[in-house]
């Protein structure tokens, strides 16, 4: 009896197969999608808009499609064409993908793209000038075909600067937390709002006014080349030096304002300028009391120290405690020694030369009166990188100093170049770890007149100031420019 109950099961399931079926299984086909007409890969240069229009082929209506271009989980457009600038360089390593979207399926149809957006921005030159009385910002461009971009400022921020231009100057840092090097662009201007720029984009991040605590901000210089956990970002205000360190994260958001440094019993009062040897130590000139002090840089220390002289050298009879006169401009030289232009009330100009220890002993060892005529008020200076001597921009005459030969007297002072406008600025841009070995000289132009020209010189002095490059039409009556190095 029980072997029945197998057969029994199996001639059912033989009698189902039989069966015949009568179900639709006549299936319709999907609609498909082609997606033609764009490339593999494309560069996208930033603050440029861009335009990509594929060829999209489908028997689907339009009322049944909708489109996605995104990177990663970012929306770019949802429409066919892609209509886009590029306001930051990416963080993201995603492909560009655009998707279309059979909307009664779900289906995704994808054509995913390798991308590139290069800002025109990562190297070049900043030049800084009056423009019909306004503050006016340009960028030449090592990187778009060499462009220029008239008035940066205004064109990527949609504003204009306020007051009058004092300096541009690039600070570099490493992020805190991705560990990313990056750097932000600081816009100094004198009785007006200064701001500190996005390196890639040129977007204004903020205003060093609205963040700073105390009150009213009158930047006069800012003295440092980096922000980050080792590096604190020193500018002077109403003759005080003051510190802006960054908080954990190492990144200029969470950075900083600290009280100013504090002086002696004497108080103290700089100028515009200080320098910072390769000692941990900044040295300035404290014209309220006519003499030079330092201050320690890493412990932010309130003690300020005087210097002394070198009793071996000529300055033996100098009193350091009674500099009379008003800060031109400071500096090191290629072996670090601290360089420091004064104006005697006798209307002479001085340069100071200290050494500096990693101690904080800081040692006057030559003074230098220039011959008449050889500095004035508009006089530019910068040390050269590559030998001990200090490039000085007096009207349209290039000069070289030599810094080892000051005893010579008007014999240290070299004839270079002689140029068609004045020398407005100069920076010798060095950086060994890039290849980077440029000397830039800016002739003034007109203040209504885009007349100003950027002149890239050898820097070998027996070239004579042989122009390599030149551009013309980079700004108006310059004030400032400097080399920007990513």
């Amino acid at each position: 009896m029980k072997k029945i109950y197998p057969i029994l099961f199996s001639a059912i399931l033989l009698l189902n197969a039989c069966i015949s079926d009568d179900g639709n299984y006549d299936y319709t086909p999907l609609k498909e999608v082609t997606i033609e007409g764009v490339a593999d890969s494309y560069r996208f240069i930033l603050q440029e808009h861009q335009t990509i229009t594929p060829k999209i082929t489908t028997e689907l209506t339009a009322d049944n499609l909708a489109y996605c271009w995104r990177i990663g989980n970012d929306t770019l457009a949802t429409s066919p064409v892609l209509d886009y600038t590029f306001t930051n360089v990416l963080a993201s390593k995603d492909p560009l993908t655009f998707e279309v979207i059979d909307l009664s399926t779900n289906v995704r149809y994808a054509k995913r793209m390798e991308i590139a957006v290069v800002s025109p921005f990562q190297s070049g030159w900043m030049i800084f000038s009056v423009l019909n009385n306004a503050a006016c910002l340009s960028f030449q461009s090592y990187e778009d075909k060499l462009s220029l971009y008239e008035d940066v400022y205004q064109e990527v921020n949609g504003e204009a600067l306020s007051g009058s231009p004092l300096m541009v100057k690039q600070l570099r840092y490493q992020d805190g937390s991705t560990g990313a090097y990056k750097d932000r662009i600081s816009v100094l201007c004198k009785d007006g709002k200064s701001a500190e720029l996005d390196g890639s984009s040129l977007l204004r991040v903020k205003y060093y006014e609205d963040e700073f605590r105390p009150g009213g901000l009158q930047l006069q210089n800012i003295n440092a080349e980096y922000y980050g956990n080792d590096y604190s970002l020193f500018m002077i205000h109403k003759g005080k030096i003051y510190s802006k360190l960054t908080g954990s994260m190492g990144t200029p958001e969470d950075a900083y304002y600290q009280y100013p440094l504090e002086g002696d019993a004497k108080d103290y009062q700089i100028g515009a300028y200080f320098t910072k040897p390769h000692s941990d130590y900044y040295v300035t000139l404290d014209e309220l009391n006519h003499r030079y002090v330092y201050f320690n840089r890493s412990s932010l220390s309130t003690i300020v120290s005087s210097l002394s002289v070198d009793e071996a050298s000529s300055t033996r009879d100098f009193d350091p405690n009674n500099v009379k006169g008003t800060s031109v401009w400071m500096g090191q030289s290629k072996d670090q020694k601290a360089l420091s232009i004064v104006k005697t009330p006798e209307g002479k100009y001085v340069l100071d030369v200290m050494t500096s220890t990693y101690a904080g002993i800081f040692t006057l060892v030559a003074r230098y009166e220039f011959p008449d005529g050889a500095v004035n008020d508009e006089s530019c200076f910068a040390p050269h990188r590559n030998i001990p001597y200090l490039m000085i921009g007096t009207g349209n005459q290039l000069k070289a100093l030599n810094l080892e030969a000051l005893s010579a007297g008007a014999g240290a002072l070299n004839n270079i170049a002689t140029y068609e406008g004045r020398i407005a600025a100069m920076q010798y841009a060095y950086d060994i770890n890039k290849n980077i070995d440029e000397f830039g000289i800016a002739i003034t132009g007109s203040n209504t007149e885009r007349t100003g020209s950027l002149l890239i010189i050898n820097p070998t002095l027996t070239a004579g100031g042989e122009i390599l490059k030149r551009y013309d039409h980079v700004g108006g009556k310059i004030i400032s420019i400097c080399r920007k190095i990513m």
